[in-house]
């Protein structure tokens, strides 16, 4: 019996799994997230810099847009596979110029606003610990 390698392994599939003839593997380090009312598009693409002037953009290839039911799995399952990779292998470190910025507090006094400012503030702590005042 042929043992399996974290690499083997990570490429079983259960067997209701089928892939498509279409099916490719792509790489992405960049993702655009478009929300609606009905679902979230996700843009994929990937970082590299332009020959003729060396500035850097992203070349996007692949959009897939899910439902808010399917977006909301993905959140939780995708929560699951950093934190085991981290508990595995040690905190992710993101570089201060990849750090998503700090949102400002609502100016008016919609309920709304001020939940959803202290929801993204709580999330950015979660995930990124206290920010830095300069």
């Amino acid at each position: 019996m042929e043992e399996k390698t974290p690499e083997t392994a990570r490429d079983e599939q259960p067997k209701f799994l089928r892939r498509g003839e279409d099916y490719e593997s792509l790489y992405a380090n960049s993702v655009y997230f478009s929300p609606s009312e009905w679902d979230l598009k996700l843009t994929f693409g990937e970082l590299d810099n332009d020959p003729k002037d060396n500035k850097p953009f992203i070349e996007q290839h692949t959009s897939i847009a899910v439902p808010w039911l399917q977006a909301k799995l993905m959140s939780y399952f995708l929560t699951l596979q950093v934190g085991v990779y981290e508990i595995q292998h040690g905190s992710i470190v993101v570089p201060p110029a990849l750090m998503p910025p700090s949102v400002d507090l609502p100016t008016d006094q919609d309920p709304t606003q001020k939940s959803v400012y202290e929801y993204i503030a709580q999330k950015r702590e979660q995930f990124f610990g206290k920010p830095v005042i300069s």
